[in-house]
C-alpha cells in the first residue's frame, strides 16, 4: 500500500511528569477514584464551563426548620430546601434543565436533581425525582434515604442515573465560594458554601443577616450569563421566601 492509503498509527501513551520525590504510598486511578477522574476531566474538556457566585438570605429557611421543631415535627435538611428552590428554579428557567445532544441543545422535561454525597473513597450523586412537584417535607424524607443509602452502598442503578442538574456542598468544611465542575451530561451545578453572618444596615440601624454564598457553574454552549444569572437570582430570591416552604 502507498502513503495515500496508509493508516496513522495512534500516537503513544504521554509519558507521566518525574516524581520530585519518593511518594509514601500510591494510590490507583481505579474503581470509583478512577470513574471520577475521568468524568471530570472529560466534563472539562468537553464542555464551555464558567462559574459566577452569589450571595442568598437565608433566614427564611432557618425560622421555617426551628419552627417544623418547635411543633415537634423533624425538620428537613437544608439541603432539601435547597433542592427545593433549584427544582423550581429550574421549572421556570428551563434551559438550565437541559443537555447538549450532538450538534443540539435537548430541554428536558422532567426536574430530576443530583445531591453531591461525599463517601472515604468517592463522591457519588443520587437523584431526586420530579424534585420540582416535592414538597420541602416530601424532599426531606428523601434527602435523608438517598444519604443513608449512599454511605451504606445500597444506592440501585435507578437512583444514581438521570438526573438534569446537580446540587452540590462545602459549607460544612468553612468554605464560602468554590467552582463546581458539572456532572456530565448536565447543562449546570449549584455549589452550596457556609452560613455565615453579615452585618447589614436594616431601615438606618445595623442588623444580622444570615447568608450563604451559592456557586453556579453553567455551560456556557447552552446559556449566556445573563440567564444563567438570573436562574441563579431565582434560586436565591426562593431561599429567602417562606411561602413555597409551608
Amino acid at each position: 500500500a502507498g502513503p495515500a492509503s496508509a493508516q496513522a498509527s495512534p500516537a503513544p501513551p504521554a509519558e507521566p511528569e518525574p516524581l520530585t520525590q519518593t511518594p509514601t504510598r500510591t494510590v490507583r486511578l481505579s474503581g470509583m477514584r478512577g470513574t471520577i477522574a475521568k468524568r471530570m476531566h472529560s466534563s472539562l474538556q468537553d464542555m464551555a464551563q464558567l462559574t459566577l457566585a452569589m450571595d442568598a438570605d437565608v433566614q427564611a429557611v432557618l425560622d421555617d426548620q426551628a419552627r417544623r421543631s418547635a411543633d415537634g415535627s423533624k425538620a428537613p435538611g437544608f439541603t432539601a430546601y435547597v433542592i427545593g428552590a433549584a427544582a423550581r428554579a429550574l421549572a421556570e428557567h428551563p434551559m438550565v434543565n437541559a443537555q447538549v445532544h450532538g450538534d443540539t441543545i435537548a430541554v428536558l422535561p422532567g426536574i430530576h436533581v443530583g445531591m453531591a454525597v461525599a463517601l472515604d473513597n468517592g463522591l457519588i450523586v443520587p437523584v431526586v425525582r420530579d424534585a420540582d412537584t416535592r414538597s420541602v417535607v416530601e424532599l426531606g424524607t428523601e434527602t435523608a434515604r438517598l444519604a443513608a443509602a449512599a454511605r451504606t452502598g445500597q444506592l440501585s442503578p435507578d437512583e444514581v442515573t438521570g438526573g438534569t442538574f446537580s446540587v452540590t456542598a462545602l459549607g460544612m468544611y468553612g468554605v464560602d465560594m468554590f467552582t463546581p465542575v458539572i456532572n456530565p451530561p448536565n447543562a449546570a451545578i449549584l455549589g452550596v458554601g457556609r452560613f455565615r453572618d453579615d452585618l447589614v444596615l436594616i431601615d438606618g440601624a445595623v442588623g444580622v443577616v444570615k447568608r450563604l454564598t451559592l456557586s453556579l457553574t453553567w455551560d456556557h454552549r447552552v446559556l449566556d450569563g445573563a440567564p444563567a444569572a438570573s436562574f441563579c437570582q431565582r434560586v436565591a430570591q426562593l431561599l429567602a421566601d417562606p411561602t413555597w416552604m409551608v
